[in-house]
C-alpha cells in the first residue's frame, strides 16, 4: 500500500494480538477483552489487518521463511550459497532440516508455523470486524476488509499448497474449547479450499481502491483487489496442473522412497493425470489478463504484441516492470517501509548498491550455472568459459560477451568493467559497489585457474532498483502480469496448442528484445518456456518451486543440486574498471545437495511428533 507502511512501531504495538507460534498451540490471548479492545475502533481494527498483511505477504522473503539470513535465490541455483553462518549454506550441504539448529531456527525454505498465525489473525478480522462502530467504519469498508482477510488466507493456502501439498484445513479462529487437532487434507481438498476462499474474497473485494472513500484518492493503493484474487487462483491451478501433483504416481512412488507404499499419496498427488487441469489453468490465467485490460494493468511493452523491442526499449520496459513500485505490471507487492535505514533484512538481502550495507550480501554473486541461461540479443547461447579449459581467457572476451548479452541481464546484474544498466551514471550503483566480483590478484593463481573467493562470481544483483537513485528500499513483486503470459504458454503447450504457446511465450521474449521462436515441437517449447521463466523471474522466488513442480530430469544434477561454478577474474589494482581486469575463467565452487524427498518441504518435527500431521516422505 502506498500509504500503508508496516513500521516497526505498528508491529511492536500489535505484537500481542496473536501469538500462535505453532499450529496446534492455542494463542496466548483469546478472551473478550482482546476482541472488544481491538475491534472497538477503526484504527485498531485496521492495525490488525495491516499486521496480517505484513506477515501474510512476506512468505519466502527475509524474516518470512525458515532460513535466518539470505534469500531463496541462494538455494535455487541462481546465486551462491552465502556465508557459512547463513542458513542457506548448510541447506546446500545437507538440505532442509526438521528440528531447530543451535540458533533455534528450522532450516527450510518456508515458515510453517507462521501460516497459522496469519490464518488465525485473518479469521479474527472476518469474525469481528462488524463490531467496529458504524460511524467509524462503513458497512462497505467492513465488507472489503472481510474480502481482504479471505484473500490473505487464500494466499497463504496457495503458498502452502506449493510447498507441502495437502495441509490441514482451518475454517475459523479457534477458541479454547474447539477441537484443533486438524489432520492433513488431500491435495484435491486443499486446492478446492483455495478456490472456495478465492471466491469468497472475489465476491467482496473491489477492482480498485482508488477514491474508495470520498477524498481518499490513492491512499489505499496496494490493498488486495479482485485482480489479486484472480492471480492467486491462476497460480494455484497452474501448480495443480504440473507433473508433481497431476500424476498417477506420487514422487515418492516414482523414486521408490522408503515408506511410499504405506503413505497416503493423496496428500502429495491427485493420483491421476487429468489434462483438464491445464485447461482450468488456461481459463484462470486468461481471466487475470482480462481483468488487467479492464483495470489499467498490463505488461509494459513499448513495441507491442507481435513485435520485438529494441535493446534500449527492452532495458526500460523490463526495468520498469520489475522496479516500478506502483507500475502497471504489478498486481501485488510486498510493501516495505520507506525508510532509508540500511540495517533491515530486506535491504541487506537485495540492495547491492554502495548506498546499502553490502557486507551481508557479499558472498552471493551470480553462479555461472545460471549465467549460461542468458542469451545474446539475437537469442543465441553465449560462449562462456568452462571448468577445465587449458588457460584463462583474455578479459576482452568477457567484455565482448557482456556487450552482446540480452537486456534483462544488464538490468539484473552489475559486472566489473561493464557495470549495469539499472542506474546509468550513478557510481554508487556501478563502479563503487564493493565485492562486485570474484577477484584474484596473484597471476600464478590465475594462470592455474584457482578459484578466488567463493560466492562473488561474475557480478552482483541489481534487480528491483531500476532508476532507484539513492533509494535503498523497494517493494518485492508478488504477482507480476508477465507470470500469467508464461503460465499460458506452458498450459497451451501441454494441451497440444503450440500456436497459442508460442504466442504468449513470444510476447515475453519480444518485450525482452529477443526474436520470436517458431518451433511447434512440444519438448522444445517446454524447454524454452522453462528457460524463459528462469530469466524473467530471476530472484523473484519462482525458480525453486517451478523446477520442482515440473519435475525436471536435471533438477538434482544441474539446477537445485549438483556442481556449482563461479567466474573468477584476475584484477591488477583495486578499481573495477576494464583497464584493471586482465583475464577470467570458470572455477568449481561447491556441490549442492539434492534428494527426491525435497520435491516438497518437510513439516516441523515438533508438529509431526504430536501424531496428527503426517510427515512428507523421506524426512
Amino acid at each position: 500500500m502506498k500509504k500503508i507502511i508496516f513500521s516497526i512501531t505498528v508491529l511492536a504495538a500489535l505484537a500481542g494480538l496473536s501469538a500462535c507460534n505453532s499450529f496446534l498451540e492455542l494463542p496466548e490471548v483469546t478472551g473478550s477483552v482482546y476482541l472488544e479492545t481491538v475491534f472497538s475502533n477503526r484504527k485498531d481494527a485496521e492495525g490488525m489487518l495491516w499486521r496480517t498483511y505484513h506477515k501474510a505477504l512476506r512468505e519466502g522473503l527475509p524474516e518470512g521463511w525458515g532460513i535466518n539470513h539470505g534469500t531463496l535465490a541462494s538455494i535455487s541455483g541462481e546465486l551462491s550459497r552465502g556465508f557459512t553462518w547463513h542458513g542457506t549454506y548448510p541447506y546446500t550441504v545437507s538440505g532442509p532440516a526438521i528440528i531447530p539448529n543451535s540458533d533455534g531456527n528450522i532450516i527450510t525454505a518456508c515458515n510453517f508455523d507462521e501460516n497459522w498465525e496469519v490464518i488465525r489473525s485473518a479469521f479474527l478480522v472476518i469474525q469481528n470486524i462488524d463490531s467496529v462502530p458504524a460511524d467509524e467504519l462503513s458497512d462497505a469498508m467492513k465488507s472489503y476488509m472481510k474480502g481482504e482477510a479471505y484473500g490473505l488466507i487464500a494466499y497463504r493456502y496457495m503458498t502452502m499448497f506449493q510447498r507441502w501439498g495437502g495441509v490441514p484445513k482451518a475454517v475459523k479462529a479457534y477458541a479454547m474449547d474447539d477441537d484443533i487437532n486438524l489432520p492433513r487434507k488431500s491435495v484435491e481438498e486443499t486446492l478446492a479450499y483455495i478456490l472456495e476462499l478465492c471466491q469468497k474474497a472475489y465476491d467482496l473485494l473491489p477492482d480498485s481502491w482508488y477514491d474508495i472513500e470520498p477524498g481518499s484518492a490513492d491512499k489505499w493503493d496496494g490493498r488486495l483487489t479482485k485482480g489479486v484474487i484472480l492471480a492467486i487462483k491462476a497460480k494455484a491451478l497452474t501448480f495443480a496442473a504440473r507433473p508433481l501433483f497431476n500424476s498417477e504416481k506420487s514422487y515418492a512412488e516414482k523414486f521408490n522412497m522408503s515408506g511410499a507404499d504405506n503413505f497416503d499419496k493423496s496428500f502429495i498427488s491427485f493420483g491421476n493425470y487429468d489434462p483438464q487441469r491445464y485447461k482450468d489453468a488456461i481459463d484462470a490465467n486468461l481471466a487475470v489478463l482480462e481483468w488487467c485490460k479492464n483495470n489499467g494493468k498490463g505488461l509494459i511493452f513499448t513495441a507491442g504484441e507481435g513485435n520485438v523491442n529494441s535493446f534500449e526499449q527492452a532495458i526500460d520496459d523490463y526495468g520498469r516492470g520489475v522496479s516500478d513500485m506502483y507500475g502497471a505490471e504489478r498486481i501485488l507487492s510486498f510493501k516495505v517501509a520507506s525508510t532509508q535505514s540500511t540495517q533491515n533484512n530486506m535491504n541487506m538481502g537485495y540492495n547491492w548498491s554502495a548506498y546499502g550495507y553490502t557486507e551481508e550480501l557479499s558472498q552471493r554473486g551470480i553462479l555461472t550455472n545460471f549465467l549460461r541461461l542468458y542469451r545474446d540479443r539475437d537469442g543465441n547461447d553465449i560462449d562462456w568459459p568452462v571448468v577445465g579449459e587449458s588457460a584463462p581467457r583474455d578479459i576482452s572476451d568477457f567484455g565482448a560477451n557482456i556487450d552482446k548479452i540480452e537486456a534483462r541481464f544488464r538490468v539484473d546484474v552489475c559486472v566489473p568493467g561493464k557495470f549495469g544498466r539499472s542506474n546509468d551514471g550513478d557510481p554508487n550503483w556501478n563502479e563503487n559497489i564493493s565485492y562486485m566480483g570474484s577477484f584474484e590478484t596473484d597471476e600464478a593463481n590465475a594462470a592455474n585457474m584457482i578459484r578466488s573467493i567463493e560466492g562473488r562470481g561474475i557480478g552482483v544483483p541489481t534487480k528491483f532498483f531500476y532508476k532507484a537513485g539513492a533509494r535503498q528500499w523497494f517493494e518485492f513483486p508478488i504477482f507480476r502480469v508477465a507470470e500469467n503470459y508464461l503460465h499460458l504458454a506452458e498450459a497451451y503447450n501441454e494441451t497440444g496448442d503450440p500456436a497459442n504457446a508460442r504466442k504468449y511465450l513470444n510476447i515475453i521474449r519480444g518485450r525482452a528484445g529477443l526474436p520470436a521462436v517458431q518451433t511447434s515441437d512440444k519438448a522444445e517449447l517446454r524447454e524454452l518456456i522453462v528457460r524463459e521463466n528462469a530469466l524473467e523471474f530471476f530472484e523473484e522466488n519462482h525458480r525453486y518451486f517451478d523446477v520442482k513442480h515440473w519435475m525436471l530430469d536435471e533438477i538434482g544434477t544441474e539446477i537445485l543440486g549438483g556442481p556449482k561454478t563461479e567466474i573468477s577474474i584476475l584484477r591488477i589494482g583495486s578499481n573495477n574498471t576494464m583497464d584493471a581486469l586482465v583475464s577470467y575463467w570458470d572455477a568449481f565452487a561447491f556441490n549442492q545437495y539434492w534428494h527426491p524427498k525435497m520435491f516438497l518441504e518437510p513439516f516441523n518435527q515438533s508438529e509431526v511428533n504430536k501424531g496428527i500431521i503426517a510427515q512428507n516422505p523421506g524426512y
